[in-house]
Order: C-alpha cells, then structure tokens, then sequence
C-alpha cells in the first residue's frame, strides 16, 4: 500500500508543479501574496517618491521657463528701448538747434537715420530687395500692375513702401508696382494686306 501512496503524492506533487508553471504563465500572483502587499513593499513606495518628485520638478521647471522667457522677452525690448532713446535724443538736439544751413540739416538728419538702421542692423533687420527683382508674393505686396514694353511680366518696377525681414521672417511685405508687359498694338497696313488676299 505504501508503494501506491508513494505514486499518489508523486502524482500529487508533480500536479500542484504544473497549476504553479500554469498560474505563473498566466501572470497571475503567487498564492499567498496580495496586491496590498505589493503596495507596501519598500520598492513601490520608493518609486513611487521618486515619481511623485519627479512629477514636481518638471512643473517647477515649467514654471521658471515660462517666467524666464518672459523676463528676457522684456529685457530684450528694454535694450531696444534704450538704443531708441539715443536716437530720440539726437533728434530732439538737431530739433532745439537753428539751422540756418539746409545742407547741415540734412548732412545730420542723415547721419540720425543711419544711426537707427545701424541699431536696427544689430537687432537683424534687413531691406527686403524689390526694385528689379521678380515678384514673390511671399516678400513683396503688389498694389498695382503697370504696362510697360522694356520689363518682362512680374518685374517689380517701383517700390511704394520698403519691406523688411527680422531674423529672415518678413515683417513687412514690401508695397510694390509690378510690371505688366505691354503688347504692340497691330499695325492696320498688316490688316488692310490682308484683307485684300
């Protein structure tokens, strides 16, 4: 009889081997082990400290990014500002003198007014080019067409308002005059010829 409960509990024992490999492969928990359990374990808490600070730094980081970029964004205007005052000043000066000669006028207005394209040189604004070039609705404005015989179709031939690019962005498309090409009128000798043919 012994030899037959020998073969059961081997039986036995190789059965509950298998349901432990089944359960397992199934994914199901080790008997004995709850999902309590699971969330008290030391290496749940710790990650879920480190998730949680995680999660608060990149809201901190946000924040002061956000804030950051909005200080430099006024900075920046700041120091455009003041650059503008110098010229400001330069105008209100030529402004209080009296001018009793045109040219010394002009000769300081001039010099004023490349004072300014120079500080709006160094901030990256550049003269969109117009006058010659060909149309490009991306740059250039076109308030009117204009017959002409010597320029192709889609020349610009006059610049009404300078357009200009920030940073190669265009900040203001430039107000132009387009050539339209004028078609020879028909010689009426060509016509009478043929018409009597």
């Amino acid at each position: 009889m012994s030899g037959k409960k020998d073969k059961k509990s081997k039986a036995e024992a190789i059965g509950s081997e298998k349901e432990k490999k089944a359960s397992k492969a199934a994914g199901k928990p080790k008997a004995g082990v709850s999902v309590v359990d699971i969330k008290e374990s030391e290496e749940y808490k710790e990650l879920e400290d480190k998730y949680l600070r995680l999660a608060a730094e990149f809201e901190n980081f946000k924040k002061r990014s956000a804030r950051e970029f909005s200080r430099l964004i006024e900075t920046a205007s700041d120091d455009l500002m003041l650059e503008l005052l110098e010229v400001i000043d330069d105008f209100q000066r030529a402004l209080q003198l009296e001018h009793s000669n045109i040219k010394a006028f002009q000769k300081g207005t001039e010099l004023i007014y490349n004072k300014l394209g120079e500080i709006l040189r160094r901030r990256n604004l550049k003269e969109i080019k117009a006058v010659g070039e060909a149309f490009d609705p991306m740059y250039h404005e076109a308030v009117m067409q204009k017959e002409v015989e010597d320029k192709e179709d889609g020349i610009i031939i006059e610049e009404l308002q300078k357009g200009y690019l920030v940073n190669d962005r265009v900040l203001r498309p430039s107000r132009v005059v387009v050539a339209k090409r004028k078609l020879p009128e028909p010689d009426e000798s060509n016509n009478n010829d043929v018409s009597e043919n």
